[in-house]
Protein backbone atom coordinates (compact mmCIF):
# COMPACT_ATOMS: atom_id res chain seq x y z
CA UNK A 1 0.00 0.00 0.00
CA UNK A 2 1.47 3.31 -1.22
CA UNK A 3 0.71 5.41 1.66
CA UNK A 4 1.86 8.67 -0.51
CA UNK A 5 -0.52 7.65 -3.68
CA UNK A 6 -3.56 7.43 -0.71
CA UNK A 7 -2.57 10.94 1.09
CA UNK A 8 -1.87 12.89 -2.67
CA UNK A 9 -5.44 11.27 -3.64
CA UNK A 10 -7.94 12.00 -0.23
CA UNK A 11 -5.86 15.84 -0.39
CA UNK A 12 -6.83 16.37 -3.80
CA UNK A 13 -10.44 14.83 -3.47
CA UNK A 14 -10.63 17.85 -0.34
CA UNK A 15 -8.99 20.26 -2.89
CA UNK A 16 -11.78 19.31 -5.17
CA UNK A 17 -14.41 19.28 -2.78
CA UNK A 18 -13.28 22.41 -1.03
CA UNK A 19 -12.78 24.51 -4.19
CA UNK A 20 -16.81 23.66 -5.26
CA UNK A 21 -18.15 24.65 -2.16
CA UNK A 22 -15.62 28.25 -2.40
CA UNK A 23 -13.87 27.25 0.93
CA UNK A 24 -10.28 26.57 -0.26
CA UNK A 25 -8.83 28.71 1.91
CA UNK A 26 -10.75 28.44 4.93
CA UNK A 27 -10.27 24.62 4.57
CA UNK A 28 -6.57 25.05 4.12
CA UNK A 29 -6.32 27.09 7.70
CA UNK A 30 -8.23 24.63 9.02
CA UNK A 31 -6.49 21.73 7.91
CA UNK A 32 -2.96 23.71 9.23
CA UNK A 33 -4.81 23.94 12.69
CA UNK A 34 -5.29 20.39 12.30
CA UNK A 35 -2.02 19.10 10.97
CA UNK A 36 -0.71 20.97 13.75
CA UNK A 37 -2.97 19.84 16.69
CA UNK A 38 -1.94 16.05 15.20
CA UNK A 39 1.35 16.64 15.69
CA UNK A 40 1.89 18.12 18.88
CA UNK A 41 -1.27 16.46 20.74
CA UNK A 42 -0.69 12.79 21.74
CA UNK A 43 -4.09 12.40 22.74
CA UNK A 44 -5.61 13.24 19.31
CA UNK A 45 -4.36 10.77 17.64
CA UNK A 46 -4.62 8.29 20.18
CA UNK A 47 -8.53 8.82 19.63
CA UNK A 48 -8.52 8.98 16.11
CA UNK A 49 -6.43 5.69 15.51
CA UNK A 50 -8.91 4.38 18.79
CA UNK A 51 -11.09 1.47 17.12
CA UNK A 52 -13.53 1.24 19.89
CA UNK A 53 -14.20 5.51 19.75
CA UNK A 54 -16.68 5.64 17.05
CA UNK A 55 -17.09 8.41 14.02
CA UNK A 56 -19.16 10.84 15.55
CA UNK A 57 -16.82 11.00 18.71
CA UNK A 58 -13.68 11.28 16.39
CA UNK A 59 -15.51 14.20 15.19
CA UNK A 60 -16.21 16.18 18.21
CA UNK A 61 -12.94 15.69 19.52
CA UNK A 62 -11.95 17.38 15.95
CA UNK A 63 -13.65 20.26 16.87
CA UNK A 64 -12.74 20.33 20.06
CA UNK A 65 -9.64 20.31 19.19
CA UNK A 66 -9.78 23.25 17.08
CA UNK A 67 -12.26 25.46 18.88
CA UNK A 68 -14.27 26.07 16.19
CA UNK A 69 -16.72 24.98 14.32
CA UNK A 70 -15.74 23.17 10.93
CA UNK A 71 -16.14 23.89 7.43
CA UNK A 72 -18.25 22.21 5.45
CA UNK A 73 -15.22 20.67 3.66
CA UNK A 74 -13.23 19.70 6.22
CA UNK A 75 -16.19 18.30 7.93
CA UNK A 76 -17.22 16.29 5.12
CA UNK A 77 -13.79 15.03 4.44
CA UNK A 78 -13.09 13.85 8.01
CA UNK A 79 -16.59 12.15 8.03
CA UNK A 80 -14.92 10.47 4.40
CA UNK A 81 -12.12 9.59 6.42
CA UNK A 82 -12.86 8.20 9.14
CA UNK A 83 -15.77 6.40 7.40
CA UNK A 84 -13.13 4.39 4.96
CA UNK A 85 -10.70 4.18 8.71
CA UNK A 86 -7.95 6.14 7.27
CA UNK A 87 -7.45 8.68 9.89
CA UNK A 88 -4.56 7.53 10.68
CA UNK A 89 -3.34 8.50 7.58
CA UNK A 90 -4.34 12.45 8.44
CA UNK A 91 -0.78 13.09 9.07
CA UNK A 92 0.11 12.76 5.39
CA UNK A 93 -3.26 13.90 3.93
CA UNK A 94 -3.38 17.17 5.68
CA UNK A 95 0.09 18.57 4.47
CA UNK A 96 -0.77 17.05 1.19
CA UNK A 97 -4.10 18.80 1.13
CA UNK A 98 -1.84 22.41 2.45
CA UNK A 99 0.29 21.21 -0.35
CA UNK A 100 -1.80 21.46 -2.96
CA UNK A 101 -3.77 24.47 -1.32
CA UNK A 102 -0.23 26.49 -2.09
CA UNK A 103 0.46 25.39 -5.32
CA UNK A 104 -2.92 26.17 -6.87
CA UNK A 105 -3.17 29.64 -5.43
CA UNK A 106 0.76 30.18 -5.71
CA UNK A 107 1.84 30.86 -2.54
CA UNK A 108 5.38 30.04 -1.38
CA UNK A 109 6.66 30.02 2.20
CA UNK A 110 10.41 31.22 2.46
CA UNK A 111 11.95 30.54 5.97
CA UNK A 112 14.52 33.42 6.52
CA UNK A 113 17.19 33.36 8.98
CA UNK A 114 19.75 35.87 9.99
CA UNK A 115 21.92 36.76 12.58
CA UNK A 116 20.59 39.57 14.33
CA UNK A 117 16.76 41.13 13.65
CA UNK A 118 17.07 42.87 9.65
CA UNK A 119 14.55 45.69 8.53
CA UNK A 120 11.04 45.21 6.49
CA UNK A 121 13.30 47.04 3.22
CA UNK A 122 15.58 43.90 3.11
CA UNK A 123 12.55 41.49 3.85
CA UNK A 124 10.53 43.52 1.43
CA UNK A 125 13.48 43.36 -1.52
CA UNK A 126 13.76 39.62 -0.41
CA UNK A 127 10.43 38.72 -0.82
CA UNK A 128 10.24 40.72 -4.14
CA UNK A 129 12.98 38.98 -5.63
CA UNK A 130 11.58 35.54 -4.89
CA UNK A 131 8.05 36.03 -5.80
CA UNK A 132 9.74 37.17 -9.34
CA UNK A 133 11.92 33.88 -9.30
CA UNK A 134 8.95 31.88 -8.23
CA UNK A 135 6.28 33.42 -10.18
CA UNK A 136 4.59 33.15 -6.83
CA UNK A 137 1.08 35.06 -6.15
CA UNK A 138 2.34 35.07 -2.39
CA UNK A 139 5.58 34.97 -0.15
CA UNK A 140 4.83 34.31 3.01
CA UNK A 141 7.94 34.58 5.09
CA UNK A 142 8.59 33.45 8.66
CA UNK A 143 11.92 34.87 10.36
CA UNK A 144 14.27 33.08 12.84
CA UNK A 145 17.01 34.47 14.51
CA UNK A 146 20.23 32.80 15.23
CA UNK A 147 23.58 34.28 16.50
CA UNK A 148 25.18 31.44 15.23
CA UNK A 149 25.14 32.34 11.69
CA UNK A 150 27.49 34.97 13.00
CA UNK A 151 26.57 37.44 9.76
CA UNK A 152 24.59 36.78 6.39
CA UNK A 153 21.32 34.92 5.60
CA UNK A 154 20.02 31.62 5.01
CA UNK A 155 16.88 31.18 3.69
CA UNK A 156 14.56 28.31 2.69
CA UNK A 157 12.06 27.77 0.25
CA UNK A 158 10.58 24.24 -0.07
CA UNK A 159 13.30 22.06 -0.19
CA UNK A 160 15.97 24.33 -1.55
CA UNK A 161 18.63 26.36 0.66
CA UNK A 162 20.66 29.59 0.17
CA UNK A 163 23.30 29.76 2.90
CA UNK A 164 25.40 32.75 2.72
CA UNK A 165 25.98 33.14 6.17
CA UNK A 166 29.55 33.34 7.46
CA UNK A 167 29.78 30.86 9.64
CA UNK A 168 29.20 28.63 6.70
CA UNK A 169 31.69 30.77 4.55
CA UNK A 170 34.39 29.78 7.17
CA UNK A 171 33.31 26.32 7.56
CA UNK A 172 34.17 26.39 3.73
CA UNK A 173 37.69 28.12 4.37
CA UNK A 174 38.58 25.83 6.94
CA UNK A 175 37.64 22.77 4.75
CA UNK A 176 40.18 23.88 1.69
CA UNK A 177 42.74 24.98 4.06
CA UNK A 178 42.60 21.50 5.87
CA UNK A 179 42.50 19.74 2.47
CA UNK A 180 45.56 21.56 0.95
CA UNK A 181 48.53 19.12 1.20
CA UNK A 182 51.55 20.62 2.75
CA UNK A 183 54.29 21.62 0.57
CA UNK A 184 57.80 21.24 1.69
CA UNK A 185 60.20 23.85 1.34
Amino acid sequence: MDLGLIARRYARALADYAESNGEMTRTAEEAASLSEAYRRVEELREVLASPVVDADAKLAVVRKALGEELSTSLAGFLRLVIRHHREKWLCFMLPAFIGIYKQRYGIVDMTLTTAAAVDEDFVGRLSAQVESVTHSREVRVHRQIDPSLIGGFRFRIDDRLLDASIATQLRRVEQKLGRQPERKL
